[in-house]
């Protein structure tokens, strides 16, 4: 499997995953009043999503535009789908409040901006 059917297929598990573990538990994770908990979410997130795409990047030995590409394609799945989820996420996330599917919202903004700078290899600049 070349990398660019590997990154999409890796992206739409990758979200899958995470959706169904918000349906059942995110209402446990998304305290809207506090701060330090949903703080420590977005931080916390940003390793755990450096461990992935790097686990792709070097899977496949992908730098420069290859590397950007890869982390489009992981991104695109779940960006389609969470539209649809986000949209109608009292029946995708029924145990949500409002507020917390904007801060659910705010996350998945999160994640994705953040799947996308990893894509940037900032050793090598000069390959973009």
């Amino acid at each position: 499997m070349n990398y660019q059917k590997f990154s999409m297929a890796f992206g739409f598990l990758v979200w899958l995953i995470a959706t169904l573990i918000f349906r059942y538990w995110g209402h446990s994770f998304f305290y809207v009043d506090n701060s330090t908990l949903i703080a420590a979410l977005f931080i916390g997130t940003i390793p755990a999503l450096y461990i992935l795409t790097n686990w792709v990047f070097k899977r496949f030995k992908l730098v420069g535009v290859t590397r950007l590409k890869s982390a489009v394609l992981m991104a695109i799945p779940g960006m389609f789908c969470d539209v649809f989820c986000l949209k109608f996420y009292d029946l995708v996330f029924p145990h949500f409040t409002t507020g917390q599917a904007v801060v659910l919202g705010a996350w998945v903004i999160w994640a994705y901006a953040i799947v996308l700078l990893f894509g940037f290899n900032l050793k090598n600049r000069t390959t973009l």
